[in-house]
């Protein structure tokens, strides 16, 4: 379900806003600090209970006030609008709010909301460790499979309890072996839901970047976290010893990865910026349409300065695959005339909002 409404208060720099949303292109353009990727950070918090930039939402109440909310509308084409709301009082715990009804966690507001974000933090799915692409993949499996996130949340106490007992000094096998079990158990779960549907990722992204020659030569491997061919349960005793002096577990599904390469060599040492951040965005869009395919329903993107080191060319690809899967798109920009551009060219009906020292004003554009 798209968003119809926004209202924003007391959000960072931004006192109050109330925006009415177009079901599909909503473009916000004005200068650097103006609250631009706040309005995108808002609508993250309406979707993951937090921002991309910080894990709390205390950080985000406006200096001088004592609260933040974010409040949004979701329109569906039945009819059925929902409600939703996140608020936070400096003095009090978070509240998330679905129809009026508290909603039990930040896992249920995704389900609600599911999102992809694309900021100047996304090359990380590049150029970072291995997390930044395990949640990447998490998220598509999170919302497409329902025996993932039991699973994770196992294997996450197990592994908490195995760590705190390898710090603990001098440990026995024994002792850590309830925990091996559960791990083990969890982590093989994980794997097999992690592979499968990366599987079917890799083969919709090879259809996405086929015409790209220069892109569509990256290759991707899913590595789960510990050998191959081997079970992790026999992993975790012969790296007993090692584990005990590392003081923590060395392999399982916490160390999984996705591996980019172009020949032998990292994608990201290869491929020049503005064709690393269209492959990152491809990876997005690809996960957009997988989790479509799976079920059903559409995830909202969110873009932060889309022109920045992507030329026209690549900007009207990146839009036409945005059309393709007829989800709602938030995106920012400096400059009005680049941010349109390729909207005009594919004469793409949309709203566009201008944002000057927090505060945010519709603007009519032709083809309204």
């Amino acid at each position: 379900m798209p968003l119809s409404a926004l209202h924003i208060l007391n959000f960072r720099n931004i006192e109050s806003a109330e925006l009415a949303l177009h079901p599909r292109v909503n473009l916000f353009y004005g200068e650097n600090g103006a609250g631009k990727t706040s309005i995108l950070e808002a609508i993250s918090v309406l979707g993951r209970g937090r921002s991309f930039r910080s894990h709390k939402l205390k950080p985000l109440i406006q200096q001088g006030s004592t609260g933040v909310t974010v409040f949004g509308k979701l329109s569906g084409d039945d009819g059925v609008v929902r409600k939703l709301g996140v608020e936070r009082n400096s003095r009090s715990a978070d509240s998330f709010r679905l129809d009026g009804q508290s909603v039990p966690s930040a896992a249920e507001l995704a389900k609600i909301l599911p999102l992809q974000a694309i900021f100047s933090e996304t090359f990380e799915l590049l150029v970072g460790g291995p997390l930044e692409r395990r949640q990447f993949l998490d998220w598509l499996v999170f919302h497409v499979k329902h025996e993932f996130l039991p699973a994770w949340r196992q294997a996450r106490q197990a592994l908490k309890q195995r760590n705190s007992l390898l710090r603990s000094g001098r440990i026995s096998a024994d002792l850590l072996a309830p925990w091996d079990i559960e791990l083990a158990r969890n982590a093989e779960t994980l794997h097999l839901l992690r592979e499968e549907v990366f599987t079917l990722f890799n083969q919709e992204l090879a259809l996405l970047l086929q015409d790209l020659p220069a892109l569509s030569s990256v290759t991707i491997s899913y590595f789960g976290g510990w050998e191959e061919g081997v079970s992790l349960a026999e992993i975790l005793q012969l790296n007993f010893a090692r584990d005990g002096q590392l003081g923590h577990t060395s392999a399982g599904p916490h160390r999984a990865d996705l591996r980019l390469r172009l020949g032998k060599m990292p994608a990201a040492e290869v491929l020049s910026r503005g064709q690393q951040k269209l492959f990152v965005c491809a990876l997005r869009i690809c996960a957009g349409r997988v989790f479509k395919q799976l079920t059903g329903k559409d995830c909202i993107y969110l873009i932060d300065d889309l022109p920045s080191e992507l030329d026209e060319e690549h900007r009207l690809r990146l839009a036409k695959w945005l059309i393709e899967l007829d989800s709602q798109v938030f995106i920012t920009g400096v400059s009005r005339k680049d941010l349109e551009s390729v909207w005009d060219l594919l004469a793409v009906p949309r709203k566009v909002f201008h944002v000057e020292q927090g505060s945010v004003t519709a603007t009519p554009i032709n083809n309204d």
